[in-house]
C-alpha cells in the first residue's frame, strides 16, 4: 500500500508542466510593453491549457502568436492574442520570436539588463508554476 502511494504522488508530481530557461526581452525605458519567451513542456498524459499569467512588473501578461500573411502581393506580419496555449501530452510548446511569446503589457517601469523578472503561469487544472527570467538584450 505505502508502494502504491508513493507512486501515484510520483505520478502526480510527473505530470506538472516543466519550463526549460528563457527571457525577457530588454526594451528602451520609452516602451511600455514587452515579451517573455521560454519552453513549457508536459510530461505527464493528459493535455494541460494555459489559461493565465501575471507578474508584478506588468499591469497584465497576455498570450500572442506571431503569423505572417500575403495580401495584395504584400507580406504581411502581426501578432494574433490568444484566449489559451494548450500543451499536448508529452509534448512542449516553445515561446520564441517569431512564434508563441507572452506580452507583458503596461511596464510598470523599465527593466534592467539583467534583472530577474518574476512569471506566474496558471493552468487550467488550477496548477500554477512560477518561473524567473532574465532581461536581456537579444
Amino acid at each position: 500500500m505505502r508502494v502504491l502511494l508513493l507512486l501515484l504522488l510520483g505520478s502526480l508530481a510527473w505530470a506538472k508542466p516543466i519550463a526549460t530557461p528563457g527571457w525577457v526581452r530588454l526594451v528602451p525605458p520609452v516602451l511600455k510593453d514587452t515579451a517573455a519567451y521560454l519552453t513549457l513542456e508536459n510530461r505527464g498524459t493528459t493535455p494541460l491549457r494555459l489559461v493565465g499569467a501575471e507578474t508584478e512588473v506588468a499591469q497584465r501578461v497576455s498570450f500572442h502568436r506571431d503569423h505572417r500573411e500575403h495580401r495584395h502581393g504584400q507580406e504581411v506580419l502581426g501578432m494574433r492574442p490568444l484566449p489559451h496555449v494548450d500543451i499536448p501530452p508529452g509534448g512542449k510548446v516553445v515561446f520564441r520570436p517569431g512564434g508563441y511569446h507572452l506580452m507583458l503589457e503596461g511596464l510598470k517601469r523599465p527593466l534592467k539588463a539583467g534583472e530577474k523578472v518574476a512569471i506566474t503561469l496558471r493552468f487550467q487544472d488550477g496548477t500554477q508554476l512560477k518561473v524567473l527570467l532574465p532581461v536581456e538584450m537579444r
